[in-house]
């Protein structure tokens, strides 16, 4: 069961909040009343959710910014001072990180490491969720899930920077 007084009042950063599963979690965290704030680029087209939802009006905070840029996400950081960061924002897609594995491992490593320095230096103590993917896992081709204490890996750059994200 969802604890809605949990929720409540809190002040939730979602990175990636334009992508898909950012706008649905941005929209859940809408109905159990937390102030949602969002960190993302723009969205890529109007028929994303982000768009259709017209997620942007019951945002107390939308602003467009590059989580590879330090200094304009640890300004955000520090306005909104979050209690909890869902961390969802990153290069997603395998085939996208062939034809631009340096924009991968940017967003994806650089990205997620700028994010954690920012909350570092911030004065206010906050819960962070860092989002990942069973790619990060060398690919045994199992039937089964992988575990935590499985082994890192990966051959495509989306892969393998989703697991030195893990490790840093």
């Amino acid at each position: 069961m969802i604890d809605k007084n949990f929720w409540a009042d809190k002040k939730v950063l979602v990175t990636g909040h334009t992508g898909f599963k950012g706008s649905w979690l941005s929209i859940w965290l809408n109905i159990v009343n937390a102030k949602v704030y969002g960190i993302s680029l723009p969205p890529q087209d109007s028929n994303s959710l982000f768009c259709l939802s017209k997620l942007e009006k019951n945002l107390f905070a939308n602003e467009f910014i590059d989580i590879c840029k330090y200094e304009p996400l640890k300004n955000s950081i520090e306005k909104i001072r979050p209690d909890v960061v869902f961390h969802m924002a990153a290069q997603p897609l395998v085939f996208e990180s062939y034809s631009h594995p340096q924009n991968t491992w940017l967003t994806n490593v650089q990205g997620s490491i700028n994010l954690l320095e920012a909350l570092k230096s911030s004065e206010r103590v906050c819960s962070v969720v860092m989002i990942t993917t069973d790619k990060v896992y060398e690919n045994k081709n199992w039937d089964f899930s992988y575990r935590e204490n499985d082994r890192l890996g990966g051959h495509d750059p989306y892969s393998a920077s989703k697991a030195a994200a893990e490790i840093a």
